[in-house]
């Protein structure tokens, strides 16, 4: 059972209920978006759709990146009580045992109404292996292997002196930009060989091309805490992040608008450009955020304790319940927005309460 987090971070908690609703939104857009990329995929809702289609462009510059950062923060101190070991098994039941589940259960349910629309000659067992999909648990998927990776490090480093708890504040502006310039350099060469839109069929990960931002963003979480970051942001570094994440996401944009064939990689100036803005976007808007949830969210009452012990199920519950309340309002005549926003004022309380009823099943709070 999750255990109420102490004064200091429950922003942090706050911050991890409020990215997972950007998911659940993230995902609620892709239906009524020009995009075909969930089972239940409603297009041709007028121009509004089109709007969607830009949230989901700026969404995906930042908040998965933001969200393998907050997955990283704890890891470094979950190892250091249990052990490495301890701690790879920790990760297997937490976060392998839901993705198999969501590949037997979940995503057999998610596909569900195509299955008559497969004919009467396809079996229902090759019909499972041809839908079957990690889908939204690529998330998981990854973040299980990056979880026993480090796990690996730290076991190969054992005997060697622990890292401080609290260490050397926030590095400066020169060091920040230096780091944005490596991984600017770093997600250039890699979208030469994986280009934004490619899609990784074995694994199902939807943004192989932000892979070296995912890897990054759960390093700087395993440092993070250690040397006391989220506490030493000041207001001002919030600001200036909010900034420079207000411009990286208009040049992204601009480049995406202006150069719809040649922002996506292969080694172009257009895509180096990309690669910039969307470093900056991510590593601008999470220190934003992280300043404001420090300042302006760092207390739970019984309310917004219930939401975030129930954030991890919501995550691994929300595809089926988007699909089915999709289906019921798939009558309904109205613009893509409107149906967003009918969807998700539907789905987030259903998501909740099917949540919790999850972790009701015994045993199932050991891993939600």
């Amino acid at each position: 059972m999750s255990t109420p987090p102490s004064s200091r971070l429950a922003f942090v908690d706050n911050l991890r209920l409020w990215l997972t609703v950007l998911v659940v939104l993230h995902h609620a857009a892709v239906i009524y978006s020009p995009l075909p990329a969930w089972p239940f995929h409603e297009p041709g809702r007028g121009p509004t759709s089109d709007l969607l289609l830009v949230f989901l462009v700026l969404n995906q510059l930042w908040f998965m990146s933001a969200f393998f950062a907050i997955s990283g923060l704890f890891a470094p101190g979950s190892l250091d009580r249990k052990g490495a070991r301890a701690f790879a098994t920790d990760r297997l039941r937490r976060l392998g045992i839901p993705l198999l589940a969501f590949l037997v259960v979940l995503n057999p349910l998610m596909n569900l109404h195509t299955y008559p629309a497969a004919g009467s000659e396809t079996s229902p067992l090759r019909w499972l292996v041809t839908t079957a999909a990690p889908r939204y648990m690529w998330f998981v998927e990854t973040l299980l292997v990056m979880s026993l990776v480090y796990a690996g490090w730290r076991y190969l480093r054992r005997g060697r002196p622990a890292a401080p708890v609290v260490g050397h504040g926030v590095p400066g502006p020169a060091r920040i930009v230096a780091f944005g310039a490596g991984l600017t350099v770093a997600v250039w060469l890699w979208r030469i060989a994986v280009p934004s839109e490619t899609y990784w069929p074995v694994v199902g990960l939807p943004t192989p091309d932000h892979l070296p931002l995912y890897v990054a963003f759960f390093w700087l979480g395993t440092l993070a805490l250690r040397r006391g970051w989220p506490d030493a942001l000041t207001v001002r570094a919030g600001w200036t992040g909010a900034g420079a994440a207000l411009a990286g996401a208009v040049v992204y944009l601009a480049v995406v608008v202006a150069y719809p064939d040649a922002f996506a990689g292969r080694g172009s100036w257009q895509s180096l450009v990309a690669a910039g803005a969307t470093v900056t976007a991510a590593l601008g808007l999470t220190t934003a955020v992280v300043v404001l949830f420090r300042a302006r969210f760092a207390a739970q009452g019984p309310l917004l304790r219930f939401l975030a012990d129930n954030a991890y199920a919501v995550y691994f519950v929300h595809g089926p319940v988007l699909v089915l309340v999709g289906l019921v309002l798939a009558p309904v005549e109205a613009p893509a927005v409107a149906k967003f926003a009918l969807l998700t004022a539907v789905a987030l309380p259903v998501c909740w309460a099917v949540a919790r009823g999850t972790r009701a099943i015994p045993g199932a709070r050991r891993i939600f």
